[in-house]
């Protein structure tokens, strides 16, 4: 079964996926950051449980945390930072929120804002597809939730999205079942902290 993680790795470049399934022999060591990652994690989690919903524009709910979700029809699954089940006038609303250890940012015309990169809002999407399946329940929208900003970023789960999904389920399973060597990002400057890097010789 794929992950959501594979989906967010291919949104970033496709050979994260294909040296993780097609070359098994290869083992990463954990760097320093994702060990820091899973730690913020953590750490966000223990607060959350403290916290109000206000940094998602909502007065009530109750959060579910480590929410495990999978799909045999999809061949996917995951597990979700947190689910929010909020009420609201359809009787309940279905919110995913994922954790990033996150400190980039981008400048808008009044403010600085959290920078969502295109392959956390395809991850979100991947899980708010799974939760839909899951609780037999619509999901229109997520959030990224930045850990050191303790701030939140509303992501709505458009068709767009969830067409890129299914796209990268299927390419995922084309991949894997021909062992075809995708091309890299074109945005060579992901390489540089690459831990493939050394695999790659056209870089």
């Amino acid at each position: 079964m794929f992950t959501v993680t594979d989906l967010k790795q291919l949104a970033y470049c496709a050979r994260l996926v294909y040296y993780g399934y097609c070359w098994p022999g290869v083992h990463l060591m954990p760097t320093a950051k994702m060990a820091s990652g899973r730690i913020a994690n953590v750490s966000a989690e223990i607060m959350e449980h403290r916290r109000s919903l206000r940094a998602y524009g909502l007065r009530q709910g109750e959060r579910e945390f480590d929410v495990w979700l999978e799909s045999e029809s999809l061949n996917l699954c995951g597990r979700l930072d947190m689910l929010i089940v909020a009420p609201s006038a359809e009787g309940v609303e279905l919110i995913p929120v994922d954790y990033k250890d996150s400190l980039t940012h981008e400048r808008t015309a009044r403010r600085i804002i959290p920078t969502l990169w295109h392959n956390w809002s395809v991850q979100l999407a991947a899980y708010a597809i799974l939760v839909e399946q899951q609780r037999s329940h619509p999901v229109r929208r997520g959030f990224i939730y930045y850990i050191p900003q303790k701030r939140a970023r509303e992501v709505m789960i458009d068709e767009r999205l969830r067409a890129e999904v299914q796209d990268g389920l299927r390419a995922i399973e084309s991949m894997v079942a021909t062992e075809q060597y995708p091309p890299p990002t074109p945005y060579r400057r992901r390489c540089a902290a690459c831990e493939y890097r050394r695999l790659c010789n056209d870089i």
